[in-house]
């Protein structure tokens, strides 16, 4: 996982650092809450994690914003010298998945940052086997080893790049198709324009292109990305986009 570090003690960042580290994470550091959203705005990360004492950040009001800017899809944790029940209480209600008192043990670490990911990967079954057939055999995914991606009514067929709504088959282009994907797999999240660009169109369209609006218009269309089948999609203007689940 790619997580978000807000801390301006170096001391502690390599503590973490390193105990994120043997869970396989990798961590990029900001020292201020502004700096932090301008890169949220460009990229996208897979977790954040912030100290409560950061000195010129309210830690709090940032919590409040990304929420407000880039929604729930990312997972978030406060680590925090207090142990008040109101202040763990008040990060809770501003829109943090967890806190952690500091000092940070570093095996609780790993395995909070572990079970957050799964929490926020939840809406998502990586089906790796499809019910049994009514002859009772077990029946295999096309692509094999690339199981289909579900939430709620929509299901993608990653291996045969195909899509279904409300069992239904609907035909994407090759992009449209990856845009959708990029969307699902970032359900609640701000998808930046940047993101699409580079990952969609392999950075060979601005991110300012209207092609990606135009896109994006018939992937609502052809997905019928409302609130009847439980999602809408969302422009947050001069950012990206965002697909909230309803």
């Amino acid at each position: 996982m790619d997580i978000a570090v807000l801390d301006e003690n170096p001391t502690r960042v390599l503590m973490l650092e390193r105990a994120l580290g043997r869970g396989a994470h990798r961590c990029t550091r900001f020292r201020h809450g502004t700096a932090l959203i301008d890169a949220m705005r460009h990229r996208s990360f897979d977790a954040l994690l912030l100290d409560r004492d950061n000195h010129g950040t309210d830690v709090r009001e940032l919590v409040r914003i990304v929420r407000r800017s880039f929604g729930h899809g990312v997972p978030l944790m406060v680590l925090s010298d207090a142990c008040e029940e109101a202040d763990v209480v008040g990060c809770l209600r501003d829109g943090a998945d967890a806190c952690l008192r500091k000092p940070v043990r570093d095996r609780e670490l790993v395995a909070r940052v572990a079970a957050l990911a799964r929490r926020a990967a939840a809406p998502f079954r990586q089906a790796g086997k499809l019910e049994a057939e009514s002859a009772g055999g077990t029946c295999r995914l096309p692509g094999d080893d690339l199981p289909p991606l579900i939430y709620g009514r929509y299901r993608f067929d990653i291996g045969e790049r195909r899509a279904w709504v409300r069992d239904c088959c609907v035909t994407l282009t090759p992009k449209e198709f990856a845009l959708a994907l990029l969307l699902f797999r970032h359900l609640g999240a701000l998808v930046t324009r940047r993101l699409m660009a580079d990952q969609v169109w392999r950075g060979a369209v601005r991110e300012d292109a209207r092609t990606i609006d135009s896109h994006l218009s018939r992937v609502r269309g052809k997905l019928a990305l409302w609130p009847h089948n439980g999602v809408a999609l969302h422009r947050m203007r001069g950012l990206g986009w965002r697909l909230d689940p309803v």
